[in-house]
């Protein structure tokens, strides 16, 4: 059906427009009948052309329609009656309708003028429109609009009352409703700018960058999985949270283009500017076994290709992928000249199922790493005064050593400071913490220990010591113990670690006597495991201790066997996550795997790294005793050093707690800086790849004959001067001044997100079968403006916001219904339903249940059970998350995009394993399932009914305050009175049924406030559910 149906639709969209018959347009009026009817004969492909004739091309248009009615050839096979003159032909398919020859009328008898397309024409500031009612337009836009309206005889609605403009505008600019105290404030401002205020205060908020990236996020097709096949996981938020900031720190548009097109190839490019390239890393991949590498390697280069089209030119370039485009003037060449530049990826088609693939970098997180610079300033200080205390111990250095030197009958004293000690003496007290008491799980044995008693471990009894030695990545730490092993030592002596969430923590593992050391956040991807060359003695008792210096690499790992230095190979060193477990501290076992069998006696756990001469006392080695006994003027200096480092750190306790003070800032610097995750990101290869035009779009089909370099649409200006001719000249290409399409395309999406339509309603469609602009010079001085404002996203957002066109109320009559039923010449505010983010995200910021913390890793809250199983090939099961995670803001949802989340895609969430630029907005019976029966919004609906009954005494109050957190308003009498009623009925209900009422209340993982009366509580929650049910709740007007 073509959308441009009769010939008022063409002029402005509507019926009885008044200004369309006078005034026939090529680009607005008979572009679109000609691309519908004829370019598929006589358009850009020359593949399909017939009589070498081009309608889209002034020549061809000169040819065919000029000379009036008299003269045109084309004119005259128009109205032929002849089927083999008659134009569209019959076999075309293509009728055209009495509206349509009625406009290539006025327009051959007007001189057939023609126009290049009006998207890839520079856009033009014009001047703006003086008009009668100057009180009425706020600024520029204003201005463009109520020019329209004159011309249509109709007037524009007054401004909505203050809730509901409060609330339009904060759901738009943040995706969160206004809460009551916001409301309260900005109906009792009665100051002119009142209302610039709440503006301002909601673009300098931080759910502002929330709101902008979620849509962001459509675009880029972010999700958590890799689509293909298997779907496995991928960590693709650093990326996410990248966008989040630069919308807050208001980065400019060409800024925020450039570094996501091409950050990697800037020179010098940041850590950020590269993290920012994971724009186009968001594409599906593949794992399959038997998928071809190549093909897939192809396929992710044209959805780059897609995806950069689409989001800054609105243009599809899909067409001219297998053959000049029929529509566009975009050639196939034109197609693969700019397929070159994604051609250069070095990520390979085969793409790994278990997490990121190569090209990534380490993402950080910024609050840390600006803590660890402000600790790096301090740590300088700390360690001059742990060297000005060492320099100035001397001499009672000395005077100990005189005394040490006459006690060698003494045994020397072991390092202090153990935060553990436990003999396992058929006592499992903590001598190190007294309060600590260990707990023998299973049958308690003990046998003849190195020191009295010891642990025997028969593979089926463990000892468990609590949280013990609950350490993270940047802290330094040792510990060990005697071991007797029964034959080929095998089993983990000393472990904390959860074998159930992917090993995370750290052990002493023996397999056949050698000795595996793991720190592990997640095996085996993000993990240190070293493993010893030398093998334990069977069946006699050994000394076995690990240090760790908290560097997070395999080198800060050392293995002693009886105090000597083991050799290791390294197995994994890639450690940058946290190692914090709550699984206990175990003696005789992993948890639950790895059992230990033999005697285990004296586990020591220290919070720094042990030296090598501590080690050796603690394993017996007297490395202390023979340099006490030599005489003075016999030591070398080396020798008098080891002693003067074991007096420090064995005796002189304000050495100790220095050296403690200096380790835990190295901890914190170590933990601040250490990576959070890393993020794929696009590099180039090192040569540069040669590009084929693709017979048909083949991969496996390159004409070789018809090679091409990297290069922009012939259709545009070319890539200005001096930019290099890859990716980054392509992102400055998108964001010149002099390209048509670019700005045009950005502001019109953001008059969508704030309008519900944009003036061009095909948002990714900018071409011949894109829509025409219902207000093409408002478009054109928008996009000029933005140029000009140093593409300025915030004050564009602003400039929309504070409009009287914006500002109006959306009340309709039925004189505008009829004139304008899609609200194309904005006559009156836009009313839509909220999508489905903003609705779930309402009903938890209502609730008080909405966890506000920005970024980090996707969640999981609650979703019914089995979804994943038959999308997960590799056995990936939903395990929803716990806590805060169930109430983050929906954007940090965990996206599975072969099975994404049905509360979502219910109110037409995408799946994005595409770009999409523009969600339907359908209104099914199945919508209300979900709000009122999903868990999540019956828990929003049980929090808010307390939340309303803790905020008054009376019951008309209570559901005031539920109406105004859910809706932003006050509510009419009418509706309080039928809430009233609806909640005396469910009174009676609950209180005769008490256990229904304790089901109802008990939905959901937060705990009730158990002093309101069951029966009020669950009453109330009915209310506060019809509440949320409401249409002025899911509706944005």
């Amino acid at each position: 059906m073509n959308r441009f149906l009769i010939a008022a639709c063409v002029s402005a969209l509507l019926p009885g427009s008044a200004s369309f018959a006078k005034d026939v347009k090529f680009n607005r009026d008979v572009r679109p009948i000609l691309a519908a009817n004829c370019f598929h004969c006589h358009g850009p492909d020359d593949g399909q052309r017939k009589a070498e004739l081009r309608f889209d091309e002034e020549a061809g248009i000169t040819k065919s329609f000029a000379g009036g009615l008299a003269k045109s050839e084309a004119w005259r096979r128009i109205n032929s009656t002849d089927p083999d003159e008659k134009m569209p032909p019959a076999e075309s398919h293509r009728e055209l309708k009495t509206g349509e020859i009625a406009i290539l009328k006025d327009w051959v008898e007007a001189g057939a003028s023609w126009e290049g397309h009006w998207s890839f024409l520079p856009p033009v500031k014009a001047v703006v429109p003086d008009v009668k009612e100057k009180s009425r337009a706020k600024n520029a836009i204003d201005a463009f609009i109520l020019k329209r309206l004159e011309l249509e005889g109709l007037n524009p609605n007054d401004e909505a009352d203050k809730e509901r403009l409060l609330r339009r505008v904060t759901f738009d600019l943040t995706g969160l409703p206004p809460t009551i105290e916001q409301i309260d404030v900005f109906l009792a401002d009665t100051s002119e700018n009142a209302y610039e205020k709440v503006v301002d205060q909601l673009l300098a908020s931080q759910p502002f960058g929330e709101r902008m990236t979620l849509m962001w996020m459509d675009a880029a097709r972010y999700g958590d999985s890799s689509v293909f096949h298997a779907d496995g996981p991928r960590d693709m938020w650093p990326w996410r949270d990248w966008v989040i900031s630069a919308y807050n720190s208001n980065k400019p548009f060409d800024q925020f283009t450039v570094e996501q097109l091409a950050g990697d190839l800037i020179p010098n490019a940041t850590n950020d500017q590269k993290i920012a390239t994971g724009f186009n890393r968001n594409n599906a991949t593949t794992d399959e076994g038997g998928a071809i590498a190549e093909e897939y390697r192809v396929e992710y280069a044209v959805d780059r290709v897609k995806t950069t089209s689409m989001v800054w030119m609105g243009l599809s370039l899909e067409c001219a992928q297998c053959h000049n485009h029929k529509y566009d003037p975009i050639t196939m060449t034109d197609y693969y000249r700019f397929f070159a530049f994604f051609n250069q990826a070095s990520d390979p088609g085969m793409q790994s199922r278990k997490g990121n693939q190569s090209p990534v970098v380490d993402a950080f997180d910024a609050t840390k790493m600006a803590q660890a610079a402000i600790l790096k300033q301090q740590l300088p200080i700390l360690e001059a005064k742990l060297k000005q205390h060492s320099e100035s111990v001397e001499p009672a250095f000395l005077a100990w050593l005189t005394e040490a030197s006459k006690s060698l009958d003494e045994k020397p004293s072991l390092p202090g400071g153990a935060i553990a000690h436990l003999t396992l003496d058929e006592d499992l007290t903590d001598l190190a913490d007294p309060k600590r008491q260990a707990t023998i799980k299973g049958k308690a044995q003990y046998a003849d220990g190195k020191f009295g008693k010891a642990f025997l471990c028969d593979t089926r009894n463990w000892i468990d010591a609590g949280q013990l030695g609950d350490f993270d990545t940047g802290q330094a730490f040792s510990y060990g113990c005697w071991i007797k092993p029964k034959g080929n030592a095998n089993g983990a002596p000393i472990t904390k670690m959860a074998d159930g969430n992917a090993y995370r923590g750290y052990d002493m593992l023996f397999s056949n006597g050698r000795l595996s050391v793991h720190i592990i956040n997640t095996w085996p991807t993000n993990a240190i495991k070293v493993n010893t060359k030398g093998i334990l003695k069977k069946d006699d008792w050994q000394h076995v201790f690990v240090t760790y210096d908290g560097s997070s690499k395999a080198a800060g790992v050392k293995i002693y066997f009886d105090g000597k230095p083991q050799e290791w190979t390294i197995e994994q060193d890639r450690l940058s996550a946290t190692i914090r477990t709550k699984s206990p501290f175990h003696i005789g076992r992993r948890n639950p795997g790895g059992p230990f069998n033999g005697l285990i006696d004296d586990v020591r756990v220290y919070d720094r790294a042990l030296t090598e001469g501590e080690v050796q006392a603690l394993a017996g080695n007297d490395p202390i005793g023979p340099l006490l006994a030599m005489k003075s003027e016999e030591r070398t200096t080396d020798q008098l050093a080891q002693l003067r480092v074991h007096y420090l750190n064995a005796e002189d306790k304000n050495y100790q707690q220095i050296s403690k003070e200096v380790r835990e800032f190295k901890a914190k610097i170590t933990d601040g800086e250490k990576p959070v995750s890393n993020v794929m990101v696009m590099a180039d290869v090192g040569t540069m790849r040669p590009t084929f035009i693709l017979d048909r779009g083949n991969y496996a089909s390159p004409l070789k004959d018809k090679g091409v370099q990297p290069g922009v649409l012939s259709a545009l200006p070319p890539l200005p001067e001096g930019v290099p001719q890859n990716r980054l000249g392509l992102a400055k290409w998108l964001v010149d001044p002099a390209h048509p399409l670019t700005a045009r395309v950005t502001v019109n999406r953001y008059w969508y997100m704030l309008f519900g339509s944009g003036l061009v309603e095909s948002l990714g469609d900018f071409g011949a079968q894109g829509e025409w602009p219902s207000h093409p010079a408002l478009l054109d001085w928008l996009a000029v403006d933005f140029v000009e404002s140093g593409w300025d996203i915030k004050r564009m957002l602003k400039q929309m916001v504070m409009s009287g066109t914006y500002r109006q109320s959306s009340r309709v009559t039925q004189e505008l219904l009829e004139r304008d039923p899609q609200n194309r010449l904005l006559a009156r505010g836009p009313r839509f339903r909220l999508q489905g983010e903003f609705i779930r995200d309402n009903a938890l910021a209502a609730s008080g249940l909405l966890v506000g913390k920005i970024g980090g890793p996707s969640v999981k809250p609650y979703q019914p059970p089995g979804l994943w199983n038959e999308v997960s090939l590799s056995g990936e099961r939903f395990v929803q998350d716990k806590g805060e995670n169930l109430y983050r803001r929906s954007m940090y949802t965990y996206w599975k995009r072969s099975s994404p989340a049905p509360s979502m895609t219910i109110f037409d969430a995408r799946t994005r394993e595409k770009c999409v630029l523009l969600r339907s907005r359908t209104n099914t019976p199945l919508q209300a399932l979900v709000t009122l029966n999903d868990v999540q919004f019956v828990e929003a609906s049980r929090a808010l009914a307390q939340r309303a009954i803790k905020s008054a005494e009376s019951v008309d109050q209570q559901i005031v305050t539920a109406f105004r957190l859910a809706t932003g308003l006050h509510p009419r009498p009418v509706v309080l009175e039928i809430l009233k009623e609806a909640y005396q009925e469910e009174l009676v209900v609950f209180k005769e049924d008490g256990e229904r009422a304790k089901k109802l209340i008990s939905l959901g993982e937060t705990k009730r406030d158990e002093s309101i009366d069951a029966a009020q509580h669950a009453a109330m929650t009915i209310v506060t559910s019809m509440i949320l049910n409401l249409d002025e709740t899911l509706t944005r007007g």
